[in-house]
């Protein structure tokens, strides 16, 4: 990713997040003091969880836009594709020890040990490109 458009991603997390922000403590405001239903209670907790998974996604999209390097990437997509390390290795042009090497440190960076876990991780956090 560019600086340019990293710095871009950055501006929009910002904004967005702030806003997220000021919608949830308005939410915990409202349940706190004009709440007296418990389906409407119940209607703002969910929308409260909501926000803030919302919020928590756009930390992870912040934290993982430069998580991995380029060839770490590379190397998470091939992953899908069922190639083992030694036909990731061939395809580009590298030993397969750099190889497991790179994958042991995509473990973790993404905080799994083994590459379904690796797979799943990489998904949420939009690191596997379609």
């Amino acid at each position: 990713m560019s600086d340019d458009s990293l710095k871009s991603l950055k501006k929009i997390q910002n904004l967005i997040g702030h806003d997220l922000n000021a919608i949830g403590l308005s939410i915990d405001e409202t349940i706190g003091r004009n709440a007296t239903n418990q389906h409407t209670r119940s209607a703002l907790r969910a929308i409260r969880s909501a926000i803030d998974d919302l919020q928590e996604k756009l930390r992870d999209l912040t934290n993982s836009s430069n998580l991995l390097t380029k060839r770490e990437s590379e190397i998470l997509n091939a992953l899908t594709s069922a190639m083992t390390a030694a036909e990731i290795a061939d395809f580009y042009s590298i030993s397969e020890p750099t190889v497991k090497s790179h994958m042991a440190s995509i473990y973790r960076k993404l905080g799994v040990s083994n590459k379904t876990s690796a797979l799943a991780e990489g998904k949420r956090r939009g690191l596997i490109t379609p």
